[in-house]
């Protein structure tokens, strides 16, 4: 990707921070650089969008590349691995996705009725009609103090609404279905972009989450990321919820929703950019359909897959791995920290592989380990041999 793709492919409004508001094909406002009000411009042009400021520039209209070079005060090839241009991405076809115009949450009606809803499918979950999704989530490993920070909620049976309670999203009068089941509500940076059901009674080919009509795609977790952390992509809400819960000020921790959703950069870029983020971690199931959504974020600046260890057959993610005995905080700090082991406490019939000096027998009965990432995934590949003679090669 050259100079030109760069510019004509990046937004500068996910850019600048402030508040510039649309004239004709302009957008005005205060310069980021000196903050002179109403002096600085940004022109959109087929070609990619220009600046310049009134006050502190040179008359003359820049790029986006001389934008990040005057913003992050480096040199031109910096500023090009900033936006995504470094030639070894480019050589191994990994590109960052097209730009879209920048997206804004739900209308006020829909989001005067989301909230009244949430407060509702809260007030639900923590009743007796909620006590079977409740014992679902903890299950799952979520402290009643995370599930209550979360806002989840419970739906507990299936109804319609009119749409026009809604404010008629999408311009669509057919009622608005809602399923029996948990309540994800997406809140970030205090609007609801959308709100998601995990249906308890799911019928027939119907998906495993659905969407209320209306909600917009996000970036969930967005406004909690922190200045200096690494930022880790979970593939859904749940994921990232108790992995935000066990990791605590390790990571920042955020998600798309699903493997199948993109990141709308000139929505949600600017939390990225505005953040001093190391790098990222992209901690996705570990199936076919979280390799491929992993591989649409790999061009994110020093993005790496993190390798789930599967203790158990059929375990496939993040949670899976908590319920297994794994250690969420050890997993991410070894990759933090190179050399720091991942912790497992081994249930009574798992038959662990164990290395000496490294575990112990618990009250309970249980084996409390510790391993180096790669001693883990040779045990556990001594374990599944073990488990399933037919793959012992004679």
């Amino acid at each position: 990707m050259n100079s030109a793709d760069i510019n004509q492919q990046f937004d500068l409004l996910t850019l600048v921070s402030g508040n510039l508001r649309k004239v004709g094909r302009y957008h005005v406002g205060p310069c980021p650089f000196c903050g002179g009000h109403d002096r600085f411009t940004i022109k959109h042009k087929d070609e990619g969008d220009r600046w310049h400021c009134r006050h502190c520039g040179d008359g003359k209209y820049h790029t986006v590349i001389d934008f990040i070079m005057r913003r992050d005060r480096c040199d031109f090839k910096a500023a090009l691995e900033t936006l995504g241009g470094d030639t070894e991405r480019q050589r191994i076809g990994i590109q960052a996705p097209p730009i879209k115009r920048p997206d804004n949450p739900p209308c006020e009606a829909w989001q005067i009725r989301a909230w009244a809803f949430i407060e509702w499918a809260e007030s639900v979950l923590w009743s007796a009609r909620g006590k079977d999704v409740l014992a679902w989530l903890r299950s799952r490993g979520l402290s009643d103090e995370t599930i209550r920070d979360r806002r989840l909620g419970c739906i507990p049976k299936y109804h319609t609404e009119k749409p026009e309670a809604w404010g008629t999203p999408n311009d669509d009068m057919r009622p608005i279905s809602f399923y029996e089941g948990l309540l994800i509500p997406g809140i970030i940076a205090g609007k609801v972009w959308y709100l998601k059901m995990r249906p308890s009674h799911p019928r027939g080919e119907m998906p495993k989450y659905i969407n209320i009509r209306g909600g917009k795609s996000a970036l969930y977790g967005a406004d909690c990321i922190v200045n200096g952390l690494p930022a880790i992509f979970c593939e859904g809400e749940l994921d990232a919820i108790l992995l935000r819960q066990e990791v605590k000020e390790l990571a920042s921790i955020i998600t798309l929703g699903s493997a199948t959703n993109e990141l709308n950069v000139a929505t949600w870029g600017i939390y990225l950019v505005q953040k001093n983020i190391p790098f990222f971690m992209i901690a996705y199931d570990m199936d076919s359909a979280g390799n491929g959504g992993a591989n649409k974020l790999t061009w994110l600046h020093d993005a790496k897959k993190l390798h789930i260890p599967i203790l158990r057959k059929g375990d496939k993610d993040l949670t899976d791995f908590h319920k297994s005995g794994g250690n969420l905080y050890s997993l991410i700090e070894s990759v933090l920290c190179p050399g720091a082991p991942i912790f497992v406490k081994w249930p009574e019939d798992a038959k662990p592989i164990t290395i000496r000096d490294q575990y112990c027998r618990m009250p309970d009965n249980k084996i409390r380990a510790f391993y180096l990432p790669q001693e883990l995934d040779q045990c556990l590949q001594v374990m599944k041999v073990m488990a399933e003679p037919d793959l012992v090669q004679v």
